[in-house]
This record gives C-alpha cells, sequence and structure tokens, in this order.
C-alpha cells in the first residue's frame, strides 16, 4: 500500500509559498526568453511543454501564464507535490511518474524542461534519451542542475548545499555536455549562475548582487557558478 508521506520541497505555508513563487518567476524569465529567441512561440503560440519533476508547480504557473495557448504538462514522483501543484496551476495537467521512463508516446512535445531534478536520478543518461524520443523533430531541452565544479563547491567543500543525500548524480557541466551530445542533443546556449551558493549572498542586502543579475541575464557564459544552465535543441 503506498503511504503518502510530505516533501521537504512542499512550502511549509502560503507566505513561504508566495516568497519561493516571486523568487522562481524572477529566475525562470530567462527560459522565457530564451524560448522566444529560438522557437519564435508568441503568447497565443500553441505547443506542448512537459516539466519533469514539476514540484510544487512554480515553472508550470509561468508558463500557463506566458503561453495560455500552449498544452502544459507537468511529471513529478512526489505524491504530496503533484496533489499541491494540481491545486495551484489553472489548466496544466500534472502526472505522478519518474523521470526516467517516461509515459508518453514518441514526439509529443516541443518543450521538455527540468529544474534541479537530473541530480536526483539513478541513471540521469535515461532521461535525455527519453527526453529526445518524446520531443518532436527540433524540439527544445532546457536543464538545470548543480554545479559541483562551482566556486562555491570547491571553497565550501561539504559545507556546499549542493551536497545533499538526495543527489546522487552531480556532474560538472563538462560531463552533462557529453550527455546532452550523445544523447541526441545540440547544444544552442549553456553557462552557469551567480554564487549564491554562499549563505551571506542569500540575504537581503546582498542577495541583490546575484538576484538583479540572474533577472537581467539569467546565467552567465562561465562554468564556475551555483548552477549549471542549459539550453538544447533535438538534433
Amino acid at each position: 500500500m503506498d503511504v503518502k508521506t510530505e516533501s521537504p520541497y512542499l512550502p511549509k505555508n502560503r507566505l513561504k509559498y508566495l516568497f519561493s513563487s516571486f523568487k522562481t518567476n524572477i529566475a525562470y524569465r530567462v527560459w522565457r526568453r530564451k524560448l522566444k529567441k529560438y522557437s519564435g512561440f508568441k503568447k497565443n503560440s500553441k505547443f506542448k511543454l512537459l516539466d519533469v519533476g514539476s514540484g510544487p508547480g512554480y515553472f508550470l504557473k509561468c508558463a500557463e501564464n506566458w503561453f495560455p495557448s500552449a498544452d502544459i504538462y507537468g511529471l513529478d514522483i512526489d505524491d504530496s507535490l503533484v496533489d499541491f501543484a494540481r491545486d495551484k496551476v489553472i489548466k496544466a495537467t500534472i502526472i505522478k511518474h519518474n523521470g526516467e521512463n517516461l509515459p508518453f508516446s514518441n514526439k509529443t512535445f516541443d518543450v521538455v524542461c527540468s529544474f534541479q531534478v537530473v541530480e536526483h536520478l539513478e541513471r540521469p543518461e535515461s532521461f535525455f534519451v527519453e527526453a529526445n524520443r518524446v520531443l518532436k523533430a527540433n524540439g527544445f531541452l532546457i536543464i538545470a542542475t548543480p554545479n559541483p565544479a562551482g566556486i562555491p563547491a570547491k571553497i565550501l567543500g561539504d559545507k556546499w548545499q549542493g551536497y545533499r543525500y538526495d543527489h546522487i548524480s552531480l556532474k560538472t557541466p563538462q560531463q552533462w555536455r557529453e550527455i546532452l551530445l550523445d544523447s541526441g542533443f545540440k547544444i544552442l546556449e549553456d553557462g552557469t549562475t551567480g554564487l549564491t551558493g554562499f549563505k551571506i549572498l542569500q540575504m537581503l542586502p546582498f542577495a541583490l548582487i546575484n538576484w538583479l543579475p540572474m533577472a537581467i541575464w539569467g546565467y552567465f557564459p562561465w562554468y564556475k557558478g551555483e548552477s549549471y544552465m542549459v539550453m538544447a535543441r533535438k538534433a
């Protein structure tokens, strides 16, 4: 019998949910810009998007606001997150399933994205193969994942926030690039974010040093930041 447990990624109260929604809305704007740049998607464009590891639904809500005519799907393995997100989204379809064996037919989606998820997978390579399979020709893949090769990880060592019991597949940007290429993707843009791994840069007023550049650029063409970010196309 399945026993539902509460995910550590579930917002503890409404205030924390609103604050997290605000932060992620700023952080995710880069992907709206990149999608418009490479795909030409506009507000009323009709296409299909899948968010693998959709969690509390932060990105799903952003995508619904940006592209109200799109068919949006979320997928997560955690019951509590699936239930929570279903209550927050407008019309997105959210399915309980793992990310290594996607429950969709070949060439279903125009966009597949996954934020801070691939490091949790026992076989992340399987996810990339599956993402390629369910993407249409020239479809887009968007990924974000902690960077163990970044400055915060190197300086903080075992105290770095990316070293967690459930981050079982941490890899360097170069390793992810190789997996992407081996899985049939062409990298359009990649880079890493700022230095938010240092706790002092997560607190005001110092957090503005990271938040403002993130709001403007999203990520930068270097590989020493906190999270690796990549936009790729199905080759």
